[in-house]
């Protein structure tokens, strides 16, 4: 059996990829996904990328205040532990579509 899978997440016109290791002793494949918090990640249009266990978000809409269990993050596939959060609010302010035609 190979020992490492990679799999790529497509959202909102970016592609973040995310190496697998099998661990033996569990007899599974295991994630190394990033922590946004420590590395944040903002796809073209300023939308950041963020983990499913995530909380303390002030836009928070789901019932256990994390972005698993929130409407605004925008996942590949349901079953996926991360995404895009989709809340306005939330877009990086030096995003390119955030800026104001007229400069203001």
């Amino acid at each position: 059996m190979e020992a490492e899978k990679c799999k790529t997440f497509r959202i909102d016109g970016d592609r973040f990829t995310v190496p697998y290791y099998y661990d033996e002793g569990a007899k599974i494949f295991i994630g190394q996904f990033p922590s946004f918090e420590e590395e944040p990640r903002y796809t073209p249009s300023g939308r950041p990328w963020k983990n499913a266990i995530h909380i303390g978000c002030p836009y928070a809409a789901g019932d256990y205040d994390d972005c698993g269990s929130c409407p605004h993050l925008i996942k590949e596939d349901p079953r996926d532990i991360i995404g895009v959060c989709n809340h306005e609010r939330m877009r990086n302010r030096a995003s390119p579509e955030k800026s104001d035609p007229a400069g203001k």
